[in-house]
């Protein structure tokens, strides 16, 4: 009776402070008040214990996982953002292969291997040839 009750305690507690989320120092808890509390003349099963210990092994890698993906998610964003400010924006570059300067609208973002690129007249201009930017509006 005791374990239950512990068990309801620490479960409550936690609950509260993450609704609905179940995280490893919860398991933690749980699986060392089993252990603290079990009987000394039948302890676990051996089996029972290696599959709590696989479960714990997977939520924290799920949890390490969920962790890097939240974190790419927030630089593709950053990355996005940064760029989105040129969007319908007359810019002019210097073609790498014929040395001319040419002109058009940015139309699109592109990012190809941690480059990025804006689509200007169906091509795709590296942001670091954009050599000057201007709004549509004050062409007239």
């Amino acid at each position: 009776m005791n374990t239950i009750n512990s068990l309801n305690m620490t479960t409550s507690t936690k609950s509260s402070k993450q609704q609905g989320q179940v995280d490893k120092d919860l398991f933690l808890q749980i699986l060392t008040t089993q252990l603290r509390n079990q009987d000394p003349t039948q302890p676990m099963d051996d089996r029972e214990m290696i599959a709590q210990m696989a479960q714990f092994s997977t939520l924290e890698q799920i949890s390490n996982l969920n962790q890097a993906f939240n974190q790419f998610i927030d630089s593709q964003q950053v990355d996005i953002s940064r760029y989105s400010t040129m969007m319908n924006k007359e810019v002019s570059w210097t073609d790498d292969v014929t040395g001319q300067q040419d002109s058009g609208v940015v139309k699109g973002i592109i990012k190809k291997d941690d480059q990025f690129f804006y689509q200007v007249n169906d091509e795709e201009i590296p942001v670091g040839n954009i050599i000057s930017a201007k709004d549509i509006a004050s062409q007239s």
